[in-house]
């Protein structure tokens, strides 16, 4: 039984020491009686690189809500991204779409291992009036 416990724990450590993970941010803007200032900490976030290619996440939205994040490098620095927005109490009929969010982006390398991460992320499914307006945001990355 130790030789197993033994085995399960070196398998686990070396991959976790194979493993990058990064921290990642999205600059927002936040106004307060007629000005703008922008905020790097409403939007912090801890991902994982599972593969080469793909990024599982969690970021904070807000005070206590969390997404989760995945993210999936396309070709040469571009990514696809969705984000569910977790609800812990569903209303009504909510289904997977209402919460979940597509997006597109690119990795700019600034130094090292810093990045700057332009994107464009915009609802799933569409709001009641048949609209589904997007949101062009900055992040900023670093990958350990």
């Amino acid at each position: 039984m130790t030789k197993l416990f033994l085995t399960m724990t070196l398998a686990l450590c070396t991959m976790v020491a194979s493993a990058q993970f990064s921290v990642m941010t999205t600059i927002t803007s936040v106004e307060e009686e007629n000005e703008t200032t922008y905020n790097a900490t409403d939007k912090l976030g801890l991902g994982y690189q599972v593969s080469e290619k793909l990024l599982v996440g969690l970021t904070r939205n807000g005070e206590d809500n969390y997404d989760l994040l995945g993210r999936y490098t396309l070709m040469n620095g571009v990514w696809g991204t969705a984000v569910y927005n977790y609800v812990e109490d569903y209303v009504g009929d909510s289904k997977l779409m209402d919460n979940l969010s597509l997006g597109l982006g690119y990795s700019f390398k600034v130094w090292n291992e810093l990045y700057v991460d332009p994107n464009y992320t915009m609802p799933a499914k569409a709001d009641a009036d048949g609209e589904r307006e997007g949101s062009f945001n900055l992040s900023v990355s670093y990958k350990f």
